[in-house]
């Protein structure tokens, strides 16, 4: 039986001490700041996407499928984003957001959902599904292209710091990625 490595809200909270050593030995310590924003699991949406992948796990146990937690997450989130914008040209997603500033906070929620579902299956298993890894890189790509764009914050004082911790996130899962792909196949 797999161990999963869940945070104790009570005590610890997120920890490198209830994280999976394979998660531990990749991320760096930011990334464990519960209030930091940039943080993969710092932002409302990031720590409501790794709680309710620790519970979806708990429940299902540490083989199943993340790809279901993160489909009905986004299914469920209320957000009416059009189908295939997050695999569209940036140009397309920043129009998009542009539009509406609701449609900003719906792609921001799905880009951090999906960043903190990749990152939380290892932290929490140890692993990450080649599903799930896609997703992550998804969410990667339009968080970068919000961060990125000046147009509806031109004058943002952390857009070089966000843009920093994005690459760290980044790097991070090409670290899994490459991990991954050396484990020996069950």
């Amino acid at each position: 039986m797999t161990t999963l490595y869940v945070d104790d809200m009570d005590g610890e909270g997120t920890s490198p001490i209830t994280s999976h050593p394979r998660f531990v030995a990749v991320a760096p310590d930011w990334f464990y700041e519960e209030m930091y924003d940039f943080a993969p699991f710092g932002s409302d949406d990031g720590s409501d996407a790794l709680r309710g992948l620790e519970d979806w796990l708990t429940e299902r146990g540490a083989a199943a499928d993340p790809g279901g937690f993160l489909t009905q997450t986004l299914a469920e989130s209320g957000f009416e984003i059009p189908v295939g914008l997050s695999d569209a040209p940036e140009q397309d997603q920043l129009a998009w957001a542009r539009a509406d500033a609701m449609n900003e906070q719906a792609l921001m929620f799905e880009a951090c959902t999906r960043v903190a579902a990749a990152l939380g299956q290892v932290k929490i298993t140890g692993t990450l599904s080649p599903t799930v890894l896609a997703e992550g890189r998804r969410g990667l790509r339009v968080w970068r292209a919000l961060t990125a764009d000046t147009t509806l914050h031109p004058n943002w004082r952390h857009r070089d710091e966000a843009l920093g911790r994005l690459v760290d996130i980044g790097r991070a899962l090409d670290a899994f990625e490459q991990e991954t792909s050396q484990l020996p196949k069950a």
